[in-house]
């Protein structure tokens, strides 16, 4: 703080909107982050793995899918909406 005995003032509270824009930034920079670790991981396991170029393709598609899918878990964590539950045919039963 530039003025250490002023006490804070309402005007310089955060606005909502800055809030919600700082969510957004972080998902995207989030989602981007994971979209390309996970093409990385799949390109590297699609190199050793396998000998075709079709099989790196869907080994860095299947990477892509991981990545997106968990930066869309964790930023809908993040805006305070749940991952919906699974549909009740793939849910464990109870013993």
């Amino acid at each position: 703080q530039f003025f250490p005995n002023m006490p804070p003032s309402t005007s310089m509270a955060r606005p909502p909107e800055l809030a919600t824009d700082a969510q957004w930034d972080r998902a995207i920079e989030l989602t981007l982050r994971r979209l390309v670790y996970g093409a990385g991981a799949g390109l590297a396991l699609g190199l050793i793995f396998t000998r075709s170029s079709a099989g790196r393709g869907r080994a860095m598609s299947f990477g892509l899918g991981m990545g997106v899918g968990s930066a869309y878990t964790d930023a809908s964590r993040e805006f305070g909406g749940v991952v919906p539950p699974l549909p009740s045919v793939l849910q464990p039963t109870p013993k």
